[in-house]
């Protein structure tokens, strides 16, 4: 699904002139040889994600290069572990109950969703989700911005690739069943917090953004897999690899991964670069609900 090619109008959306709808936050962090450029990624989007801010496409001209988690187009042969539990061993009844109800409300296949891997059912459930608020994997921020680099051949580096995911996800503690067990549970909280996070991404709302962060975690073990440990590679990767030794790079990863103490911005501070907010921001038009 993340693969489909694009139109050449979409091609054009991060770049097209106008008033910007959206002002989401754009970071710079350097030194003395390089410069990177971050920018938080919702991985599906709709039309009025764009024109990106302009605080981001004024360094697109002079970018060495673009930094993703991983690149969607590029062709990978991906084989899932059979060994891995499916959700209908380690759901309980009630669980399966409210699993049901949720497929026949998205239109998934309950079996389909009980026979998979844990991790596997939670990402199809959340893709469901997204496409229920009108959002469109094709028109995701780091897709377009692939398909723009392509097209411009402006060299693509990836933080980890593909099959490193898939790995990250298997090696879920329990494989992923804390995800699934919250998403399944949290069904109507989370539609409210996917709905609060595209208006506050597109605002530039870091208070709004911090709290969702803080909302969106897991347990313990599956947020250290899952963020922190990757954030830490990421920033480790950035700052060390002869990789990025010098110039300037666009670095485009989900937008949850740079809020927090062990956010990207804040390991490359301490890491000994300059990290600036480029962008002002306004408060979001929503409200987490309180429990």
């Amino acid at each position: 699904m993340f693969k489909s090619l694009l139109t050449k109008a979409l091609l054009l959306l991060p770049f097209v002139a106008g008033q910007a709808l959206a002002e989401p936050m754009v970071w710079l962090a350097k030194d003395t040889q390089r410069q990177f450029v971050l920018l938080g990624s919702i991985h599906a989007g709709e039309q009025d994600f764009y024109p990106l801010p302009q605080a981001f496409l004024d360094y697109w001209p002079k970018a060495d290069s673009l930094v993703v988690e991983a690149n969607i187009l590029k062709p990978v042969d991906i084989q899932l572990d059979r060994t891995i539990p499916s959700a209908n061993a380690l759901l309980q009844a009630q669980d399966k109950e409210t699993l049901a109800d949720i497929a026949k409300q998205t239109g998934l296949p309950y079996l389909s969703l009980l026979h998979s891997p844990p991790w596997l059912a939670a990402v199809n459930l959340q893709m469901a989700m997204v496409s229920g608020v009108g959002l469109n994997p094709e028109k995701g921020v780091d897709i377009v911005l692939l398909k723009r680099a392509e097209q411009q051949k402006l060299p693509v580096l990836e933080l980890e690739g593909v099959k490193q995911q898939l790995a990250v996800m298997e090696e879920l503690p329990d494989h992923g069943q804390d995800i699934l067990l919250s998403t399944i549970r949290d069904w109507d909280k989370m539609q409210s917090q996917l709905s609060c996070l595209i208006s506050a991404w597109k605002s530039g709302d870091h208070q709004q953004l911090n709290e969702l962060f803080e909302e969106s975690q897991y347990g313990e073990a599956t947020d250290e897999k899952l963020i922190f440990e990757r954030n830490r590679n990421w920033a480790q990767q950035l700052t060390q690899n002869p990789d990025y030794r010098k110039g300037t790079y666009l670095i485009v990863v989900g937008a949850l991964h740079l809020f927090g103490e062990q956010g990207l911005p804040s390991l490359l501070e301490k890491e000994g670069m300059t990290v600036t907010l480029l962008t002002k921001g306004q408060s979001a038009a929503c409200q987490l609900a309180k429990e």
